[in-house]
This record gives structure tokens, sequence and C-alpha cells, in this order.
């Protein structure tokens, strides 16, 4: 029990026991959701399970997951501890409070819902018991915190998915835990679109891309072009500089002559925002994000048709002129010379 208590102490700091299925079984398990961003068709979903037994080994890990999660869903080959202080593993140095890989399941599968782990039968005596120094003897694998990851399949969007994990003994005994019901987002996400002033400078919502004067005119794209990029440093002696118009914007706010495309003529809301950082498309924290709630609530009744002088982490929200789409854009960076980029959510209305 002793050493049962040493493998799960990292874990234990996070939670505790709990949702076992048989209290008086010598097998218990646990788990976190890791992933706090908004559940987003083809984003991954991180889950730690940890299991442990007093009786024999821990011998395969399940997860079944409610909805068949897409490509890369399954358990991962390798858990983790915290170095206590600096060592070396497997030829790279790890200082004290780094995470330390160690291989704890043999080999791992998915077919369809079920994702199957079994377990290694013997591990460095080191992840069982950090007063044991690293590589000097091995131990049968009593207890492993394994990671999950569910990539969220795009026929999932709007529904909720659950996963129930479970651990099995050596000896036959048996532990699940059932997961809550988590809501998987409407929204479609795009990461870092490069914007061109008078390249790649006409945007549509609905396809999530930036396209050429050229690519409009060929495709004949004018009706889905949402908002255009501009670049200019001064216009009328104000500041202008990296700016969004839609193509209906008074051509008195639209720096470069002559750059909306024939035909285009769409009218988009859209509104400023400075302090928005959203996590998943800034790609750093604070852990703040743009969810449903945001584009279900929002109201541009008001709101301008052009946005002057953005730069790097602005943002802006915007409802497409047919009234199908909502789109959160945020400004990833900006340079002189005039060419942004950007990423973006999207959301139907």
């Amino acid at each position: 029990m002793k050493l049962l208590k040493y493998a799960m102490l990292s874990f234990l700091a996070l939670s505790c026991f709990a949702c076992s299925d048989d209290d008086e079984s010598a097998i218990k398990n646990d788990m976190i959701k890791k992933t706090v961003s908004p559940a987003i068709a083809g984003e991954k979903i991180e889950f730690a399970y940890a299991m442990g037994t007093t009786n024999g080994r821990i011998s395969k890990a399940e997860a079944v997951a409610s909805i068949a999660g897409a490509a890369g869903t399954g358990f991962e080959l390798n858990s983790w501890f915290t170095a206590q202080t600096g060592m070396d593993v497997n030829g790279v140095h790890y200082g004290a409070g780094e995470d330390v890989p160690i291989q704890t399941v043999k080999d791992a599968s998915t077919d369809g819902n079920t994702s199957i782990a079994n377990m290694m039968e013997k591990v460095d005596a080191h992840y069982i018991n950090p007063t044991i120094a690293v590589g000097t003897s091995q131990t049968d694998l009593i207890a492993a915190t394994l990671r999950y990851n569910y990539v969220v399949p795009e026929e999932a969007k709007g529904k909720t998915f659950s996963i129930t994990f479970t651990g099995i003994s050596s000896t036959g005994d048996r532990v699940s835990y059932r997961t809550p019901d988590y809501k998987i987002s409407k929204m479609d996400m795009k990461r870092l679109i490069e914007l061109e002033n008078e390249g790649a400078c006409y945007f549509s919502i609905e396809d999530m891309k930036a396209y050429t004067k050229e690519e409009v005119n060929a495709q004949n794209l004018s009706g889905k072009i949402d908002f255009i990029y501009n670049y200019q440093d001064k216009l009328n002696g104000f500041d202008y500089a990296h700016s969004f118009v839609s193509p209906a914007t008074d051509p008195k706010f639209i720096a470069i002559s002559g750059i909306v495309p024939s035909g285009a003529t769409n009218n988009t809301p859209m509104e400023q925002r400075a302090n928005v950082h959203d996590a998943q498309l800034k790609g750093s924290n604070p852990a703040v994000y743009v969810d449903d709630i945001d584009f279900e609530t929002l109201d541009l009744n008001g709101a301008m048709n052009y946005i002057l002088n953005l730069k790097k982490d602005d943002s802006a929200f915007m409802k497409t002129a047919d009234g199908k789409w909502a789109a959160y854009v945020y400004v990833n960076n900006v340079d002189g010379s005039g060419k942004m980029t950007i990423s973006l959510k999207r959301y139907p209305l």
C-alpha cells in the first residue's frame, strides 16, 4: 500500500479517488479533464486517467467514448512523473519540477468508440517510489496515470460526449469511471491566416479564407467577401494603419482606391475588442476563451462596418450580411509592410 501511495501522490494533488463502481475493490481509479478550452471539431481534449491496485498489478485500461473520436483519439504510451531533483533519463536531462516521461503502456489501439491500453508488466521502480534512484531496479506496475486524447469529430458539433474509463488488474478486478457529459461547440476555428495589403486581402467568413483580387474575379467570389484588409500609415491626417473595411464601407474610409472588387457589396457589421485575448487563437495564457454563448448573445446593432488602426492582440466580432455566420477575428501579428496574421472562430447563426 505504501508503494501505491507514492505512485498516486502526484495525481492526488489534483484530485481524489471518487466514482469507483466498487468501493470494496482492490483496484481504484480517478480522472481529471486537463483541457479547459471549448471542445471544437478537430481539437484534442486531454484527460488524465489514474488507476492503482493493491492486488496484483494493473494490466489494461479501456476508454469508451459515447461518440467515436476522430483520428488521433486514444491512449499515449507514456505516463509522467515530476522530477524531485535534477536527473538524466534516457540521455535527456530534466530539472527539478519538470515532468519526466516513462513508458507504462506496452501497446495502445483505438477501434471505433473503444480505446485500449495494454500495460507494461514492470517499470522503473522510481516511478512507483521516488525514493529509489532512477535506473537501479524494476518493479511491478501497480499504479499509473495515463494520458488519453479525444479528438473531436466534425459530426459531433453541438452535441455532448462522455468517456467511460475502465481499469483492469492482473487478478481480474475491474473499476470504472464515467465522466460528466461535455458540450461540443458549434464553432469552427482556423489559426494563423496571412493577409497582405493589395494581395490576399479579401476575406470570406464562410470560407474562413483570404483571397487575392485575381482569385475573387476568377472564381466569382465577390458576393462572399465580408471584409477587406487595408494598410496605409495615414489617411487624411489620422492614423489608419492596419484596418478592416466591408465592401459597403463609405469610400472615405477605404485607403486604397479601387480595391473593392466589382460586385462586392456586403455590409458587414464589426466591432473592435481591445482586451479579449482568446487563448486558443492567441496560443498562450491567460485561459480566456470565446465560446458559443458569446456568439449567441452577440449584439452588433449599431456597429460600424469598418475598424481602423488595428494592432497586435486586438480583435473584432463580426456578422455576415446574410445573417448566416458570426465570427471572432483575432490579430496575431502585424508588421509595417502591410501584412497581418489573423486567427478566427466562426459560428453558425
